[in-house]
């Protein structure tokens, strides 16, 4: 009865370290693809949360009935979110981007700012486009009716 115990427990240690050995070389084999694959998901990931905030802010025009900007900042990466109102300008929220997402141009509007009128419309329509450090892009288009195009 107990070379029986001593053998179960022997077996359970047995595949213990087995399954430990598995999980190791697949974590060994994966790592490298996962690398490869982050700064495109970073850059997929700033795009989108471009286009979330560019929709927010024309939501905030109408809702509000005050023009609102997102302006560009390209020497700094970042942009920001701001309220116009004749006494002040008050920033919303200020989004700085992952160091491995970089402006690679913005194109088509006045002094890189998007100006959202109380009907939602856009000044101009203009497009952004980002650049990761694997040259791979993303482009986001603003028609002048506001919408936000993220192909």
């Amino acid at each position: 009865m107990k070379l029986l115990r001593q053998n179960i427990k022997g077996g359970i240690l047995i595949d213990l370290v087995v399954t430990v050995g598995i999980v190791v070389l697949l974590s060994t084999l994966a790592i490298p693809y996962i690398r490869r694959y982050q700064p495109n998901l970073k850059l997929h990931s700033t795009a989108r949360n471009l286009a979330s905030d560019l929709r927010y802010a024309q939501q905030l025009s109408v809702t509000q009935q005050k023009v609102h900007v997102i302006y560009f900042d390209i020497a700094n990466e970042r942009y920001l979110l701001q309220r116009l109102e004749t006494a002040a300008t008050t920033t919303v929220k200020t989004v700085n981007f992952d160091p491995e997402v970089d402006y690679q141009q913005v194109t088509g509007l006045d002094d890189n700012y998007v100006y959202y009128n109380f009907y939602g419309g856009v000044s101009q329509a203009g497009q952004i486009i980002l650049k990761n450090d694997n040259d791979q892009t993303s482009i986001i288009n603003i028609k002048s009716s506001g919408y936000v195009e993220l192909p």
